[in-house]
């Protein structure tokens, strides 16, 4: 039992204190405050035990500079048979608007491929599998293929993927100046494919994927997720014919997605063992985000 040494009796109320009259602290309590940190060498050992539960900790809370960098090639085409080269030069932003019968059929086709799509999901479950997307590719691929429909009937662009390469910052909208809206309700399926897109991806398994294909099916998932930002900026900016903005609605709906997509994404990817995204996965609907501010 560590013996705590007598406190000293203080001077009075009206008492002068005379130092000389002060004892010094007695060796064998001095021993029993235990001050001391030991020999040399146990403090030697103190401070690497230190060192390498500091650098434990940096492993565990901070991550690799590299992780940090892009790991996705944007200009690689989506799909292999895509020719981004030839769509970029055959493209004509002169779109005009779709007549009443047109905007009819446009319709009809939206709804009947995202129900396709649908069906084919839900058969990929147990139903019929044969019949189902067996892969997450195939259904990022028909998504893809709708949302480049929907996107020409609004801008005249073939493929969306050209869309990456824009700098919306730099676009003003009197680029569309006096150019008639083409705009009669396709935000609503923009927002649809967007939002079916989050529900299907969390249902795919991709671990059973070899390392090279996986990483092929993940840069399509970013790579959707980097052309619908750019779609849902510009509809938001009004960098569209007509210079047409989404509606208030319209917007709490878009970014509801975005910021339920932006937590969604890294745990379906820590649950698929995919790591070093940190990036692309910072990028996800920032451009979309910083206009529904």
């Amino acid at each position: 039992m560590i013996k705590t040494p007598d406190t000293p009796e203080h001077t009075g109320a009206n008492e002068e204190l005379n130092v000389d009259e002060i004892h010094e602290i007695d060796e064998n309590d001095v021993e029993d405050l235990d001050l001391g940190y030991g020999n040399e060498d146990e403090q030697q050992n103190d401070r690497s035990s230190l060192k390498r539960e500091a650098s434990t900790d940096d492993d565990i809370v901070f991550d690799q500079k590299d992780e940090f960098v892009p790991q996705v090639n944007i200009s690689s085409p989506f799909s292999s048979t895509a020719n981004i080269t030839r769509l970029r030069d055959s493209h004509s932003s002169a779109q005009g608007r779709l007549s009443m019968s047109q905007q009819s059929k446009f319709v009809s086709y939206c709804d009947d491929r995202l129900m396709e799509i649908q069906r084919k999901f839900v058969q990929s479950r147990g139903l019929a599998e044969e019949n189902g997307y067996r892969e997450l590719s195939p259904l990022l691929q028909d998504l893809k293929s709708l949302l480049d429909f929907i996107w020409y009937s609004i801008e005249g662009i073939p493929n969306t993927e050209l869309l990456l390469k824009q700098n919306l910052d730099d676009m003003l909208a009197r680029q569309f100046a006096n150019t008639r809206s083409t705009n009669f309700g396709q935000t609503y399926y923009l927002i649809r494919v967007a939002d079916d897109f989050l529900d299907y991806l969390t249902k795919f398994d991709l671990t059973h994927l070899k390392v090279e294909e996986q990483q092929k099916t993940v840069a399509k998932v970013f790579k959707f997720l980097m052309i619908l930002d750019k779609v849902f900026a510009k509809c938001l900016e009004g960098l569209i014919p007509g210079n047409l903005k989404m509606n208030g609605t319209e917007m709490v709906r878009i970014s509801g997605i975005a910021e339920r997509t932006r937590m969604v994404l890294p745990q379906y990817l820590e649950q698929q063992k995919i790591h070093g995204y940190h990036y692309e996965v910072s990028k996800v609907y920032e451009e979309t985000l910083e206009r529904c501010a």
